[in-house]
């Protein structure tokens, strides 16, 4: 049986200055990449395996509650990170992030 990666990896990460931009109707929503920096971190931190593949969606609103999934490759396969954003200040978001085994 194959344990996800670090065990089911939960940790707050924050998401620094540049991880929230403007869309039509002054909407904000998380960069793709700022999101990605911050699975990288943890899975790194957490296991110290460093993905290079993480992969999120775009057009992500930032909004309290707002939940969404990145994908990456860990060394023994496809994981998910499931995004949830737990709060909001200014430009800084801040995830809960939980890893495992697609």
């Amino acid at each position: 049986m194959t344990q996800p990666l670090g065990a089911r990896l939960g940790a707050a990460v924050l998401v620094g200055a540049l991880a929230l931009q403007l869309a039509g109707c002054s909407k904000s929503t998380i960069k793709p990449d700022g999101a990605a920096k911050s699975v990288t971190d943890l899975v790194s931190q957490q296991t110290g395996f460093t993905p290079t593949d993480v992969s999120c969606p775009s057009g992500e609103e930032a909004k309290v509650g707002v939940e969404f999934d990145c994908h990456f490759t860990g060394p023994d396969g496809p994981y998910a990170a499931h995004m949830k954003v737990t709060s909001v200040n200014g430009s800084d978001v801040v995830f809960d992030i939980k890893t495992q085994k697609s």
